[in-house]
């Protein structure tokens, strides 16, 4: 794997933000959140789960005292729909949870140790049952573990640095893929190249580290075909518009032990597998929380709604 490769899968993996736009379908104002067919919550719900948090957690408190409730009950929703989605792909997967297990895992999966630092994902933990996020985190890591080295990717990338062009060029990307190549070599950028033809192929992954960032970047799981416009995360700043082209069949390096892998970088693979199931599904919040997220799988603010980029699908030719 080429340095400027290893570079370019950095930054693919901070992607930070990508929204395809408002939600729709959510026709009962009663109802929180739809996952397909699926009503998983009520407003009276989420607002249940609020309330019983700032009864009982500082840290809720400390959030109301800022004003930022809407916060967490995005949180709230966001997972919810992560519990639900990891259901659904479990239940498609074959794969069974031994509820022992669900008892002896609670302490090292739930609680600050589960999130990385992330003080605010432990106030969103604490609104649900120890033992549910223990079930889904554990099928999460289920669901990396099989998951992990064992697609390899071909894709094109550029670099835009207007969110504007970025938009325009995923757009035209997705309306004409035989001139993708043409089309992103022509994006301006002395910082980064536009990245042309190049396979993510786990068996030449470096390390068990790249492994893991290339397995966990949810652009990486996207539908064969999709064309994406989006914002870089991290210091560099900028737009990525990456187009991938096909998946294939892969195996992890030669003695690669997922098991020897952090179970918590494990159940980030697994969540990144959730991303194309979540656009076959169609995940719909209440507007009054926000809209979902495809790829990070999140509910957003209609602020950060605003800054929204996007995802499309390109145009088979007619036959």
């Amino acid at each position: 794997m080429t340095t400027a490769m290893r570079r370019s899968i950095g930054m693919l993996a901070a992607t930070t933000l990508l929204v395809a736009g408002c939600s729709a379908g959510q026709g009962d104002p009663k109802v929180a959140l739809t996952v397909g067919d699926v009503t998983v919550s009520t407003v009276e719900q989420v607002q249940q789960k609020l309330n019983d948090l700032l009864a009982t957690n500082k840290a809720a408190q400390d959030q109301a005292r800022q004003r930022k409730l809407d916060v967490v009950s995005r949180g709230i929703v966001t997972q919810q729909a992560l519990n639900q989605l990891t259901a659904d792909a479990v239940k498609k997967s074959g794969i069974t949870i031994d509820e022992q297990l669900v008892e002896q895992s609670v302490p090292s999966l739930t609680g600050p140790q589960a999130t990385q630092g992330d003080p605010f994902q432990s106030i969103v933990d604490a609104a649900f049952p120890a033992k549910d996020i223990t079930r889904t985190r554990l099928a999460l890591i289920e669901l990396g573990g099989r998951a992990v080295g064992r697609s390899a990717v071909t894709f094109d990338a550029a670099f835009p640095q207007k969110l504007e062009d970025a938009q325009a060029l995923a757009k035209k990307v997705a309306e004409n893929p035989a001139k993708s190549a043409e089309l992103m070599q022509a994006v301006p950028n002395p910082a980064q190249e536009a990245i042309i033809g190049q396979t993510q192929d786990p068996a030449k992954a470096r390390d068990p580290q790249s492994l893991m960032q290339a397995a966990s970047s949810p652009l990486f799981n996207l539908p064969t075909g999709t064309v994406t416009a989006t914002r870089l995360g991290g210091e560099t700043g900028g737009y990525v518009v990456f187009y991938l082209k096909s998946k294939q069949p892969a195996q992890p390096p030669q003695g690669f032990d997922p098991t020897s892998v952090d179970p918590l970088q494990l159940a980030q693979v697994g969540q990144a597998q959730l991303v194309s199931l979540a656009q076959q599904t169609g995940i719909h919040p209440n507007p009054r929380y926000g809209s979902w997220d495809p790829v990070t799988l999140k509910v957003v603010s209609g602020e950060e709604a605003a800054a929204a980029s996007t995802v499309l699908q390109v145009k088979t030719p007619k036959p």
